[in-house]
């Protein structure tokens, strides 16, 4: 081979070898960068988003976008357009609504097995990756135990005119949807009447449980998770004037709303955004966070408990298809109409 033949053949041949020879290197290196970029619209709580990506791109090199204060109305504008790879809701009724406009991939069977029956979408559209459970926080200085209310529908009751305080919040709205699909809108509009004439409109969760803290109201009806983190924050329960309470049988003031993560049908990314899900609702993944973080939210997987709030297992909840969700129309017009509404 003439001198300028073995030149031209090296020239050609150095690109392929210097190609194969950094995929070698990054398959075996495993450093975090490597893969895709998954970009996540989301409107679940910022840190617990950020502690969960950031998490599994130590594990497997896959990095974020995020997106936080994503919502529906921004992903059906931006259509088969989006850059989302994957919706990661607080509550249910956004990964429901995606699910019934057909902008959500089905989720791997696998993946919804991992979780506990009755959380993730009945259709395979979307799973649970976390929950709350309505409670009602109440104030033992104001109010025995043996005197608090068997039963949500008890609230109604003249007994307890003026002593409990409630907000127009989404997991507010996701009860009043219950109730319209069990009981029917007649049946819901007495009950939200008496509410309205009983208790008092203290507009944010946060301020329900601050109130009954403080004593301003004997009980108040909340999300779990607002107590334990000011229960966390004091030092233990015991460090709180306030209790919190679950009904003592299967009732819809112990509903359990779970928050949901979906991949986007548009994704290009389809394959490790489904891979990430897999991870997030695993035993020995997500789910571990989400155990041990703070915001006391329950983790989904079976037999995992949160190391703050308990076992989702206690809180007899009732079932509730939360694909229903996906039209909250009813309950948003209802309260609207009752000016019980956030609006």
């Amino acid at each position: 081979m003439t001198p300028s033949l073995s030149r031209r053949v090296l020239a050609g041949a150095l690109p392929v070898l210097l190609a194969a020879t950094l995929a070698a290197c990054g398959t075996a290196s495993g450093d975090a960068g490597e893969g895709p970029t998954l970009t996540v619209y989301t409107d679940q709580h910022a840190e617990l988003i950020s502690k969960l990506t950031q998490a599994y791109t130590d594990k497997t090199g896959v990095r974020f976008d995020i997106q936080n204060d994503a919502t529906v109305g921004q992903l059906e504008a931006e259509g088969s357009a989006t850059k989302a790879d994957l919706f990661l809701s607080e509550d249910p009724t956004p990964v429901a609504q995606l699910g019934a406009a057909g902008l959500l991939a089905p989720v791997d069977k696998a993946t919804l097995d991992q979780v506990r029956p009755g959380l993730s979408s009945p259709a395979g559209r979307w799973v649970a990756y976390a929950a709350r459970a309505r409670v009602l926080v109440y104030n033992p200085d104001l109010i025995a135990a043996d005197e608090l209310p068997k039963r949500l529908a008890d609230l109604a009751e003249p007994q307890y005119k003026g002593r409990f305080a409630w907000a127009p919040s989404g997991a507010f709205v996701a009860t009043t949807q219950y109730l319209i699909a069990t009981e029917g809108e007649p049946a819901t509009r007495t009950f939200l009447d008496a509410v309205k004439t009983n208790g008092v409109n203290e507009l944010k969760n946060g301020n329900v449980r601050d109130t009954v803290e403080a004593g301003t109201h004997a009980m108040g009806l909340t999300n779990h998770y607002y107590w334990w983190i000011l229960a966390t924050e004091k030092g233990g329960p015991d460090q709180l004037a306030s209790r919190i309470y679950h009904f003592p049988e299967v009732d819809p003031g112990n509903l359990v709303l779970s928050s949901g993560a979906g991949v986007l049908k548009s994704s290009p990314n389809s394959a490790p955004a489904q891979e990430f899900l897999a991870w997030l609702s695993s035993a020995d993944g997500g789910q571990q966070i989400i155990a041990k973080d703070p915001s006391a939210q329950y983790p989904v997987t079976p037999g995992l408990a949160s190391a703050i709030a308990g076992d989702l297992s206690d809180i007899k909840a009732p079932p509730f298809d939360m694909d229903k969700l996906a039209d909250s129309a009813q309950a948003e017009n209802l309260l609207k109409t009752l000016g019980m509404s956030s609006g």
